[in-house]
């Protein structure tokens, strides 16, 4: 793994970092791949229960780097290149790409971004790919995709719907309407806003506080949020108190 994605921290609580400061934590095709590979490498560590995302250098994730449009040997210049085709020849590439952030909502233990900065583009996708949104209250969000042609294809058009609601999330994404953090907590997209200098402190606080729920009960939580049907939800609970059960410490 490079410098640009780092995961540090041991016991139930991790801090997995983007380290491209200079370019605001632009991202890349190589920092989608190390993302994907941090994942896997979390998902098989039983000690995990908490992972805080965050980017250095003040900003959370510009988004994509322009470089990749800009660019002949770029990712989206060399997609733009596949002739189109049944099934599409782009789709193993995108799919690839998307492994980046698809982990999170699977993923046995709690994912938590600390926001500062803008969170653009991609790097807003990423925050909503995560469980849960601690942000700066004047942090910038925006899934700015439209302003290229683009739409988002990293997850935001499943999780977005799903925190404020149908209408507000085709505006939000063909607008590419830009919010404060203050403004996605009073929305529902992401839970506590405070000043810059503490959001980290803040998202790494809430994390030991909820690292303190047996993963398998977390796991089990997770799935079981995300279940819609009344049956299906039962079992998935009921299997995760099963867990827990045999884990749990007794008083005497």
């Amino acid at each position: 793994m490079s410098e640009e994605i780092q995961v540090s921290g041991t016991g139930p609580v991790r801090q997995l970092l983007l380290n491209r400061p200079a370019r605001h934590n632009a991202q890349t095709p190589r920092m989608w791949a190390e993302l994907a590979a941090a994942g896997r490498a979390l998902g098989v560590d039983p000690e995990v229960r908490c992972v805080v995302v965050t980017g250095a250098g003040g900003s959370f994730s510009s988004g994509i780097d322009l470089d990749e449009m800009r660019e002949p040997a770029g990712f989206l210049r060399s997609l733009a290149a596949h002739p189109p085709g049944d099934p599409d020849p782009m789709m193993a590439e995108i799919a690839v790409a998307q492994e980046a952030f698809r982990w999170m909502a699977g993923a046995p233990f709690l994912v938590v971004a600390a926001v500062t900065g803008v969170a653009f583009g991609a790097g807003c996708q990423l925050a909503l790919a995560c469980d849960v949104r601690i942000v700066a209250t004047d942090a910038r969000l925006a899934l700015r995709e439209v302003r290229y042609g683009l739409i988002p294809d990293m997850g935001a058009t499943h999780s977005l719907p799903r925190l404020v609601g149908r209408q507000h999330a085709l505006d939000l994404i063909l607008s590419g309407r830009e919010l404060s953090g203050a403004e996605v907590v009073a929305r529902g997209i992401a839970l506590h806003d405070h000043p810059a200098a503490e959001v980290l402190d803040a998202a790494t606080a809430y994390a030991h506080e909820l690292a303190r729920v047996p993963r398998a009960g977390i796991a089990h939580v997770k799935a079981a949020v995300d279940e819609p049907d009344l049956d299906r939800n039962l079992r998935i609970a009921g299997l995760g108190q099963a867990a827990c059960v045999r884990q749990a410490s007794w008083p005497e």
